[in-house]
């Protein structure tokens, strides 16, 4: 086994609330430049920009997973994460149909562009991808674990858009990964309002911006960097305190 030091929460060019120094092909120099092993890039409700930084990453040492923030109906934030593009896509289009048919305001929230390996434009997106998706926490949660993907809750130490901020608690039978902090010293205070006390505690960079790129990270003994792996360690781990390593 190995150690692979992870940061699962990156934002690119197609989150409107990130740079837009943040093309895949930045993303990969960068997340190399920090030591990092396993990156993911996790735009809101979006996931194509992943496919760009997968191929860039194939002749470096960073494996690049494919993910999302997922925004639910009740306004939670949930990182799910995959090991293939195709799959990603496939979820990708069920929780673009439950978007919104809002478009979005480029000179209020930002542009979302796809960028290719060479930094060239592939298009904007028109919908705004801030909204939440018509999906419940339990059914999006359902779903993900069905397709075969990693799930996490994301920045729970955040009071907007958790699932303590939203509910006031992490449901016993909801089966998560993982918890995201943003920092370790918020573990003490969030117990009493997690039901399940043995779910494992990451933390990761949320990065909208290049040099926040590995700030946070989460270090893993794996045998490969892909997403059975990654939950198997999880799993192991039970009340970990993360490393704020990078």
């Amino acid at each position: 086994m190995k150690i692979f030091k992870c940061d699962l929460h990156i934002h690119s060019t197609l989150s409107p609330c990130a740079s837009l120094e943040m093309s895949p092909k930045n993303i990969v120099i960068n997340a190399q430049k920090a030591g990092l092993d396993i990156i993911a890039i996790t735009d809101h409700n979006m996931v194509e920009n992943g496919f760009y930084a997968h191929e860039l990453a194939k002749e470096t040492g960073t494996a690049v997973l494919f993910g999302m923030e997922l925004q639910t109906r009740e306004e939670i934030h949930l990182l799910i994460i995959f090991d293939n593009y195709e799959t990603a896509s496939s979820f990708h289009r069920r929780i673009y149909d439950l978007l919104p048919e809002v478009e979005n305001d480029p000179s209020y929230f930002g542009d979302q562009v796809v960028v290719d390996c060479d930094d060239n434009i592939v298009r904007f997106e028109k919908k705004l991808l801030l909204n939440s998706a018509q999906i419940s926490l339990n059914d999006a949660v359902f779903l993900a674990k069905q397709m075969g993907a990693l799930v996490i809750s994301s920045h729970i130490d955040s009071p907007n858009f958790s699932i303590i901020s939203q509910l006031g608690y992490v449901p016993e039978d909801l089966p998560l990964d993982a918890l995201e902090v943003r920092k370790k010293e918020n573990i003490p205070h969030l117990l009493p309002f997690i039901m399940n006390k043995g779910i494992p505690f990451v933390t990761f960079s949320d990065a909208h911006y290049i040099d926040d790129i590995g700030k946070r990270i989460t270090a893993l003994s794996l045998n490969e960097p892909n997403v059975e792996e990654i939950a198997k360690a999880l799993k192991a781990m039970e009340k970990m305190v993360p490393s704020n390593d990078g």
